[in-house]
């Protein structure tokens, strides 16, 4: 199976430059790692071709800053992406060198429908710049973040992707996506490995991005339904590493 990385960003690229380190330094190799410049500063593409690049890297730039478009920048990914596994990831969720192999066994052994981590271990910024991995501490856990997720290709097209009417709503786009699974009834199991939580540095400011409706945020009583612009609402460039 061929396992694409979508990692969505906006300006921490200290902590998003050592995340596709991590992805790369991974057991099980991903074929591909497309990065999603939401919006942010241009540096990033630079500073991501200053990595010793082990696989495909696609590096996508978003020309508009909408607030909070990971909704829109996951479906780019996605669009960009090949792979028949997509893991989906924030920028501040780092994995561990064996997620990634766990749970491509689990999806070759059968299963369709969505993974979640177990809890994440806190690392701080110093950690991931300056330590190897099996130095990162595994203490002081957080919750796993439904956020940072496996599906398969066909279990996201069948959700049609993400509801881009909810970019600039911290948090409900999460949430929205996990009740159109439940409808769906779609299964959703736990993979026996964990991802990193970088929980220092500028969060507050990142989670506090001014907040606003971009496309209406229509509810409709039959369900969601996407904006009638469809998505990928924005302008954007890419290309490969």
């Amino acid at each position: 199976m061929k396992l694409s990385i979508i990692i969505t960003a906006y300006d921490r690229h200290e902590i998003t430059t050592p995340h596709v380190r991590e992805c790369m330094n991974s057991e099980r190799l991903p074929d591909e790692i497309i990065v999603v410049n939401d919006g942010g500063t241009d540096d990033l593409k630079d500073k991501l071709l200053q990595l010793d690049r082990k696989c495909k890297i696609i590096y996508a730039k978003i020309h508009q800053d909408i607030p909070w478009n990971y909704t829109g920048a996951r479906n780019l990914g996605v669009w960009l992406s090949s792979g028949d596994i997509l893991a989906m990831e924030d920028t501040d969720n780092i994995p561990n060198k064996k997620i990634y192999g766990k749970a491509i066994e689990i999806f070759e052994s059968g299963f369709i429908g969505r993974l979640v981590s177990k809890k994440r271990p806190k690392v701080t910024v110093q950690d991931i710049l300056n330590k190897p991995q099996e130095e990162w501490p595994v203490e002081h856990f957080r919750p796993h973040h439904r956020d940072t997720q496996f599906l398969d290709r066909g279990t996201y097209l069948k959700l049609k992707g993400c509801d881009e009417r909810f970019a600039g709503r911290y948090a409900w786009a999460c949430a929205d996506f996990r009740r159109r699974i439940l409808r769906a009834h779609i299964e959703e199991r736990q993979v026996d490995e964990y991802y990193f939580a970088v929980v220092d540095g500028d969060t507050k400011s990142l989670i506090r991005r001014k907040s606003y409706t971009n496309y209406g945020l229509a509810r409709e009583d039959d369900g969601h339904i996407q904006s009638p612009k469809g998505i990928l609402n924005f302008t954007y460039n890419f290309e490969e590493l």
